[in-house]
């Protein structure tokens, strides 16, 4: 769970700054409708749990899980199966309820550069 002192940062500060970033650079490049509606959801799910953080932290579990389901959408379930090996990809398995949010912004963040900009270059 988040601490006291982690959640107090977090009201300041842009948990998901890393995820924000490269979904925003995804949403620029991206040229089909589905990827960019199933950003779009990312982003909601990012908003909602922003909000948890503020406003009812109770939920944050919750909310979590909502950007879990929103990333495996994003990058599609049969691309994780296929790259099961990269790091990334592990990483991102093993993402627990535990995991700190600034844990959780790297992970999810490699993984959306590994999938969209990483395979692209």
């Amino acid at each position: 769970m988040l601490t006291q002192v982690e959640a107090a940062a977090t009201r300041t500060l842009n948990p998901f700054r890393r995820t924000r970033a490269i979904a925003e650079h995804t949403l620029r490049e991206a040229k089909d409708d589905i990827t960019h509606l199933q950003l779009l959801s990312l982003f909601h799910a990012l908003a909602a749990c922003e909000t948890a953080l503020s406003r009812d932290p109770g939920s944050l579990a919750e909310r979590l899980a909502g950007l879990r389901a929103a990333v495996v959408d994003l990058v599609g379930e049969e691309w994780l199966a296929a790259n099961a090996d990269h790091p990334g990809v592990r990483d991102f398995g093993l993402l627990d309820g535990t995991a700190l949010l600034s844990r959780l912004d790297e992970v999810v963040a490699d993984l959306l550069r590994t999938r969209f900009l990483r395979l692209a270059a």
